[in-house]
């Protein structure tokens, strides 16, 4: 009989404890961001006793509508498996793109981000050297080594110079060769993939969910 009953006790932890973990995890976002919408917690162990001491198996956040590091998300999912280190598939909307990133050394000068159907549209002024130039990009954004991001045009429009062919060139030996933008040095996410989806757009990446979402499990 004793074993029975400590047999039901286990069982009934191991529903119990982690939906309590559950529904204190998405109260402190919610209570945290109360702006954010949909937020959806899961977080599982075996024995659940391992959340007691913030030990897990996997961690999943999922919310819409939440403003973190002065960025709007449309929506963010954030998983992990040891607490803080994370990963996160996110969405931005095309008025916060530039959010994620910081132009200061971008060899585009004023440069602005749209999305041209499922393309990327970098446009601004660019010093070739011997002229500045308008120039109108559309391709792919590539990040590197986490932080760094370059710009891989399909197709590159200039004007301000005669011999364009020259000076489109030119344009492509910078873009190959240096960041177009960087991660915003105050962001704790480290960038794997960025693309244009459905007139929105996804960034893929590493992340330290403590600093992302200032809260304490």
């Amino acid at each position: 009989m004793i074993v029975g009953v400590l047999l039901i006790l286990w069982i009934a932890s191991e529903i119990a404890i982690p939906l309590i973990a559950d529904s204190y995890i998405k109260n402190e976002i919610k209570k945290k961001y109360p702006q954010a919408q949909d937020v959806s917690v899961s977080v599982s162990a075996f024995p659940a006793l391992r959340l007691a001491f913030r030990d897990y198996s996997s961690l999943t956040v999922k919310v819409r509508g939440i403003t973190l590091e002065d960025i709007n998300f449309y929506s963010i999912v954030l998983k992990s498996k040891k607490w803080p280190d994370g990963t996160f598939d996110a969405t931005v909307l095309p008025g916060e793109m530039m959010r994620f990133f910081s132009a200061t050394h971008s060899y585009v000068l004023q440069p602005a981000l749209s999305l041209n159907q499922n393309a990327i549209q970098v446009s601004g002024r660019m010093n070739i050297g011997y002229a500045t130039v308008n120039i109108t990009a559309t391709g792919n954004l590539e990040p590197r080594s986490g932080k760094q991001i370059y710009f891989v045009p399909d197709n590159i429009t200039i004007t301000g110079v005669s011999n364009t062919a020259k000076a489109t060139g030119v344009v492509r030996e910078i873009m190959a060769g240096n960041p177009v933008f960087v991660i915003r040095a105050d962001l704790p996410f480290d960038v794997t993939a960025v693309k244009a989806s459905n007139g929105k757009l996804q960034v893929i990446g590493t992340v330290d969910l403590s600093k992302a979402l200032k809260i304490k499990l």
